[in-house]
């Protein structure tokens, strides 16, 4: 009786495992999607940027103002450059929030894969013991 007792409190631990180790996943996975749709975000916003590189007339391809002249107005190139900056922080942000969150539903997957062998496991092991001894 003592072993079957272990054996039901195995597989009943093993069992709260497992829900836990799927609901680890499920939040793992809504993290991974919002990642990828900020990831996505980040790269809509900066194909519709103007300082985008490849767009003729982007800050790039313009000339400098001429430093000698007092109503230059060299402040316009600084902004393109701030805002493709700003683009590329954010677009390196996203890329390590997209990554960490991979990381995380991959290291989440092993958990439930592992929670499902020992669930499997001890509910095998009561079987057998059912098997064994059948109940009066």
């Amino acid at each position: 009786m003592k072993k079957r007792a272990e054996l039901e409190a195995a597989a009943a631990k093993a069992e709260a495992e497992w829900r836990n180790a799927r609901d680890e996943l499920s939040q793992a996975q809504a993290w991974r999607a919002r990642a990828n749709a900020a990831w996505h975000k980040v790269v809509a916003d900066r194909r519709e940027a103007d300082t985008d590189r490849r767009k003729p007339g982007a800050a790039w391809d313009g000339v400098f103002a001429d430093r000698r002249n007092a109503e230059a107005d060299r402040r316009n190139a600084d902004a393109a450059l701030a805002a493709l900056s700003k683009a590329v922080t954010d677009r390196d942000k996203a890329y390590s929030e997209r990554d960490k969150a991979e990381t995380k539903c991959a290291e989440a997957e092993a958990r439930l894969d592992a929670a499902t062998a020992a669930r499997e496991e001890a509910g095998d092991a009561l079987e057998a013991l059912q098997r064994a001894k059948p109940l009066p």
